[in-house]
């Protein structure tokens, strides 16, 4: 137990630090360093999903006023759908095909930040929002890595950056807290987890703090463009 609260303080440290430099996900961090730690590919998406749930529900409380809650039914109906269904799937799949599939969705990932994110824009309506939600969803029950799709789908759908935090810490509050009981009921909270989660608290505080203080001085372009050189790196490792 000791093991695992040090490792998930540790990266859930360095997660929050990039987090807070360059906005990365801290899920893709996480689902990135745990694995080869701790042998395990649904804890760690378990503990992002209740630190997301954490910190999403402090800055929807905080910016309530500025949240279209309208906007993010579709995208919910979608991503709950889809989290039931990979957490099943899940729980089931051996570790094996789980690495390979976590490769597949880091190289994805990596190279559509890289070359296609600021490319692409999505038009904002019922279907998209819906179509988002299961991308979405299917990433977030497999490893916690969900954002990207649903970041697409605000970014067009809200009228500006104020708005579009608001909205999306929203969605975040409402999916993580459902990702996190269906993870419950399918019995991936354990005391694995609540291990995790007295490592992972103070090692995303201790990471703020240090991001904070280190922000400006990094430039964020370069930061990022290594992040996502690492990311697909490891993707290809993992499917090799």
């Amino acid at each position: 137990m000791e093991k695992i609260a040090f490792f998930c303080f540790l990266t859930y440290f360095v997660g929050m630090v990039v987090q807070r430099i360059s906005g990365f996900g801290i899920g893709i961090v996480a689902i990135m360093m745990l694995p080869p730690l701790i042998h395990s590919y649904t804890l760690p998406a378990a503990l992002t999903n209740i630190l997301s749930m954490i910190s999403a529900g402090y800055l929807t409380f905080k910016f309530r006023k500025e949240a279209r809650f309208r906007l993010i039914v579709p995208v919910l109906c979608g991503s709950f759908l889809m989290t039931f269904v990979m957490v099943r799937f899940a729980n089931g799949a051996s570790l094996s095909l789980l690495k390979k599939l976590l490769g597949i969705t880091l190289a994805g990932l990596s190279l559509w930040f890289l070359f296609l994110a600021k490319k692409v824009r999505v038009r904002p309506s019922t279907r998209n929002g819906l179509i988002a939600g299961l991308c979405g969803g299917t990433l977030n029950g497999l490893f916690s890595t969900g954002g990207p799709p649903v970041v697409l789908y605000f970014l067009g759908a809200t009228e500006n950056h104020a708005v579009y935090l608001a909205t999306i810490q929203a969605y975040f509050l409402f999916n993580n807290t459902y990702a996190t009981i269906v993870r419950f009921l399918n019995g991936q909270i354990t005391q694995e987890t609540l291990a995790g989660l007295l490592g992972g608290i103070p090692g995303m505080l201790l990471g703020i703090v240090l991001g904070n203080y280190l922000e400006p001085k990094i430039p964020d372009k370069a930061f990022l463009r290594i992040i996502y050189i690492v990311m697909l790196v490891s993707g290809i490792v993992m499917i090799l």
